[in-house]
């Protein structure tokens, strides 16, 4: 292993790092901009998003790159492949929030609505599992990795109830239903993110272990 191999890879975790914090960011900004109804750090968000994008192009570059050249395997080729997967749903995370910032937007033209109930719990939930998440991956922790993806049942039983309360809202306030499809709208999204945080766990384990996870289940009956 080469000190140019071993100093190329130092840097590409620390970008990946960095690019963890900022989508951690931008998805925290998005939920307390919409919860404020606080449209210049909505705006905020979305302009953010393109340094988000470019360096998520930068990371996946270098990753490419430092394939070609170095060739490596085992532990360190597992890691290129994680960083490559983890970058791009990292930089999903971070569109996902530029999108929930727009609807923040969108609801200030509206008359003031309330956030549907449990919606900040589901947002807490999420934005924990995104923030442990990191910190698995700075830790390159799979034992953390694999407690976030057991926190996505929460996030899935909140998201189920909250859109069936969304459905009943709109039969019985007809004129609400343009903001309360705004709100369908962020609920969905913030579950996506629950999901791709759950991703990236995913790919930690895998990076550290070698197992892959992504499809793993119990056994159905008959099954060996």
């Amino acid at each position: 292993m080469t000190k140019h191999f071993m100093r190329d890879l130092g840097s590409l975790a620390d970008r990946l790092l960095l690019l963890s914090n900022r989508c951690e960011d931008a998805f925290g900004s998005a939920i307390d901009s919409i919860l404020s109804r606080d449209v210049q750090s909505a705006r905020q968000v979305v302009e953010g998003d393109i340094e988000i994008d470019a360096l998520e192009v930068q990371i996946e570059e270098d990753a490419l790159k430092i394939l070609a050249l170095h060739a490596p395997v085992a532990s360190d080729l597992r890691f290129l492949v994680a960083t490559i997967k983890i970058n791009n749903d990292l930089e999903r995370i971070a569109d996902i929030a530029s999108n929930i910032a727009k609807r923040t937007v969108d609801l200030e033209k509206l008359p003031p609505t309330s956030p549907p109930e449990d919606f900040e719990k589901m947002a807490q939930q999420t934005r924990t599992m995104v923030r442990e998440t990191i910190q698995a991956l700075v830790n390159r922790d799979d034992v953390r990795a694999k407690e976030v993806m057991a926190m996505d049942d929460v996030v899935d039983d909140l998201n189920r109830i909250i859109l069936g309360r969304i459905e009943e809202a709109m039969r019985v306030d007809t004129e609400a239903i343009p903001a309360l499809m705004r709100w369908a709208n962020v609920v969905r999204l913030v579950e996506r993110i629950a999901d791709y945080a759950t991703n990236i766990a995913e790919d930690i384990v895998y990076m550290e272990d070698g197992d892959i996870v992504r499809h793993a289940g119990p056994l159905l009956e008959g099954e060996s």
